[in-house]
Order: C-alpha cells, then structure tokens, then sequence
C-alpha cells in the first residue's frame, strides 16, 4: 500500500514539474502557457499592440487572436520552429513583412483572417511553409493577389479567400496546389473566371464562387476540375454557360447556379444537352428572357423552346453578347468578343452579315457592304419599311424593291436609312432602266418660248397668204 502511494506521489510530482516547465522557460505577460495536449502560448483578448518576444521555443500552439497586433515581422516566430498552429485572426494586421514565416516548416495551420486592413501581401510572405495545409486569409480587404504568393505550398488542402475585394486572380495562381481539396472564393468581385485561373487544381473538392460579379466562364476554366463535387455560382451575373464547359466536371454532385439572369434561346442549348447527362443535385436556373420564358428553369424547358435567340439585346444587361459596332465594325462571329455567340444568336440587324455557306462556298470574299454583280439585287437589299415612300415616288415604279429581298442580304442594315442623303438613293436605281426619253414640246404647257415662237411663225405665214387673196376677191366683185 505504501510502495503504491509512493508511486503515485512520483506522477503527480512528474505531472507537475511537465507543466512548469512552460514557466520556468518563461511564460509571456498576459499570456497562459501549458503543455497538454501541446505546448500552448494562448495570448487571445489581451488587447496587445505587438507580438510577445519571449515565446518559449518548445511552443507548438500559439493563440493570439482578437489583440490589437498591426504587424508582423520577420523575427516574431524566428524562434519557434516546433510551430504547428498560428492564429492571428482578429487584429488590426496592415502589414506582413517578407519572411514573417521562414522557418516554419513545420507549421501545418495559420489563421490571418478578419483583419480587414490587410489590403496586400508580399510575395514570398508563405514561402517555405511546406507542410502547411490550412490558410486562412477571408475578411481581410484583399483586392489583389500577388502573382506567386501560394508557390511551394504543395501541402495546402484548405484555402479561404472569402470576403475579400478581390477584381480577379492571375493565371496559375493555384499552380503549386496539386493537394488542395477546399477553396472558397465566395463574396468577392471577381468579373471573368479564366482558363488558367484554376489550372493545377487536379484535387480540388469544393469551389465556392457565389456571391461575386462573374459576367463569363471561359471554356476552358474547368479543365482540371475532374474531381470536382461541388461547384456554387448563384448570385452571379452569368447570362450563358456552355456544357463544353462543364464537361470535365465528371464527379460533380452538387450544383448552384440559381441567382443568375440566364438568357434561355439557343445559346442555352449545350447547357441544357449538359444537363441531360448530369446525374447530381442542381438548383433551378430561372430564365431571364426572353419574357414568355421568364421564372421558369432552364432544365425542364423542351427542345423547341430554345429555339431562335433573343432579338432586344437591351434586355440582356452583358457585355460578352454585345451587338453595339466597334469603330464602325460590325460583331460577327469572327470576332473574338462574340466568340461564344452561335450564329443563330447574332441580333436581327447583324444577320444580314451572315452569308449560307451552301449557296456561296466562299462567303469569306463578302462583306456586309458589298453590293451584287446582278443591280437589280442591289437595290433589292434595302429596307422595305425604310423605302415604302420611295415607292410612291413619282411614276410608282414597280422597280424599286426592298434590298434585303435578295438571297444575299449584301447592304447591311447598319446603314444610317434615316440620314441617307436623297441623290444617294437616286444613284441606287439599277443600271437597267430605261434611259429618259428627251423633253418633247408637245408634252409640255403652250407656254413653252420655243412654242410660243413657233406658234407667232406660223401666224405671219398665214396673214401674208391670206390678204392678197382677199383682195383678189373683192377686186374681181
């Protein structure tokens, strides 16, 4: 009984000494510091300015969120190579020096977030940080990410990014993250997701994109995303979204899309065959226009309703489908604006811009302004509505034709009709009228000079002719 009293007195002593053991390194002011279940510096709400200096080097654990702190520097845990978790949250952080964590190897957690004046970071301020696999940097006033910052986290398997003001991110950002399976970059103002902006995400679980300002995915954008299980990106200004674009989410089991003003005509069509083949959980995708298919979702419309395209782009609010002309250029579908607009999408007044491939094998010696070998056609390809007076010009010939009569549609209707001048549109009739016969006089008024000359002419011939024969019969009486 004695010997087992004894043994007990030894660990409770040996207990004891492990937790002084913190103290007698030296425990910072206003700060805990213990051993179990880690050596923990635990300084969180103590309203510090600055980081403690005297941190015992066995620390694995330090806590020091909620403070005051405005930077970090590069000696504040120059010491501490054991380090495994580091949270800073909740401070006033403006400023991280370069190397602020070099040496860290070990560091597997590191919380930044909610300091809202952190608005940049330097380069180089995670290199090194290779077992790293947790980072928390949401709610810090980011708007920019410096090209490289996340180089050489090849650990990294969370990554929060949320709540910032962050207008776009360089290509490969995420490059070195082969590993990360969570990446939230929800409630920022991203615009455009780009092809290379998620490259190297091969392992990537869950991305969260809603709440942003993203106008267009490109379709290359999910490349790498064949793990890839849920995907949100409600609350967006997406219009259109290709099924070329989602197909290499093979293992997608949960998406968002709701939020969105979705233009359901043609332009939805691969989206909607997507769809089709799409095996997961998706939230409705209520149709903007056009308006007799408003508030209903995109997946359950039939075949036959995304027929045509919406004809009043003014009611689609994007700049990706924009018809509007550029210094003078018409948007046709060559061009790399339009890239992703079908030609069964280009507004009504650009398709007579688009020339059937079928009846002319080279439509590329065309352009909207060219005008027909045969003249008659050329005139024929004007408005109809736009040259109704012209047909009831003087003589109401029959001749004059609308011009977009003709298989060709060759004279854009960009053409400013209203302002065009009126011997212009004398010098459209075609070559083949009849020439104009010449003024003849007795088609004209008997006030005619010439007429009238004439007629005086004629008078004086006929009294010299009649007074001598006058004379003869009164003489002869």
């Amino acid at each position: 009984m004695a010997r087992t009293q004894a043994e007990g007195g030894r660990i409770l002593i040996l207990a004891l000494w492990l937790n002084l053991l913190p103290l007698l390194e030296g425990c910072p002011a206003k700060c805990v510091c213990y051993s179990e279940p880690r050596p923990t510096v635990a300084c969180q709400q103590q309203g510090l300015f600055s980081i403690p200096t005297e941190i015992p080097v066995r620390s694995q654990r330090i806590f020091l969120q909620s403070n005051r702190l405005t930077v970090v520097r590069s000696t504040s845990f120059s010491s501490v190579h054991n380090l495994t978790v580091l949270w800073l949250y909740s401070n006033n952080i403006s400023y991280i020096e370069a190397g602020a964590f070099y040496g860290l190897e070990r560091l597997e957690e590191l919380d930044i977030s909610n300091n809202s004046n952190l608005r940049t970071i330097s380069p180089t301020a995670f290199r090194g940080l290779s077992k790293l696999h947790t980072l928390h940097l949401h709610r810090c006033g980011l708007s920019e990410l410096p090209m490289g910052v996340f180089r050489g986290l090849l650990s990294l398997q969370q990554l929060y990014l949320q709540d910032n003001n962050l207008l776009a991110l360089h290509a490969d950002t995420f490059l070195d993250l082969a590993n990360l399976t969570i990446l939230f970059l929800h409630n920022n103002k991203i615009k455009v997701v780009t092809d290379h902006m998620l490259r190297g995400l091969i392992s990537l679980d869950r991305l969260l994109l809603h709440q942003n300002r993203v106008t267009f995915v490109q379709q290359q954008a999910f490349s790498d995303l064949g793990k890839l299980t849920t995907l949100f990106l409600f609350f967006n200004n997406l219009t259109v979204l290709t099924g070329e674009t989602m197909d290499p989410l093979v293992s997608l089991q949960y998406l968002r899309l709701n939020g969105n003003q979705w233009i359901c005509d043609c332009r939805a069509r691969t989206l909607w065959d997507w769809f089709k083949r799409f095996k997961g959980s998706s939230s409705e995708l209520e149709c903007h226009v056009p308006t007799t298919l408003a508030g209903k979702d995109l997946k359950r419309l039939k075949s036959d309703d995304l027929e045509g395209c919406v004809e009043s782009t003014s009611q689609v609010q994007t700049s990706i489908f924009s018809t509007k002309t550029l210094s003078g250029k018409i948007l046709s579908t060559d061009d790399s604006l339009g890239e992703g607009v079908p030609r069964c999408c280009l507004p009504g007044h650009d398709k007579s811009s688009i020339i059937s491939s079928k009846a002319h094998p080279d439509p590329s010696s065309y352009n909207s302004r060219q005008i027909t070998n045969n003249p008659l056609k050329d005139k024929e390809n004007m408005s109809r509505n736009k040259y109704r007076e012209g047909e009831r010009m003087k003589n109401d010939t029959r001749s004059k034709q609308s011009l977009n009569d003709g298989p060709l549609g060759t004279l854009s209707n960009n053409l400013d009709l209203d302002n065009l001048q009126p011997e212009l549109i004398d010098n459209l009739e075609p070559s083949t009228a009849p020439s104009r016969k010449k003024k003849k006089c007795s088609k004209k008024p008997k006030s005619d000079t010439p007429c009238l000359k004439g007629r005086g002419s004629t008078v004086r011939m006929l009294s010299l002719c009649f007074f001598p024969v006058f004379w003869f019969i009164v003489t002869m009486s």
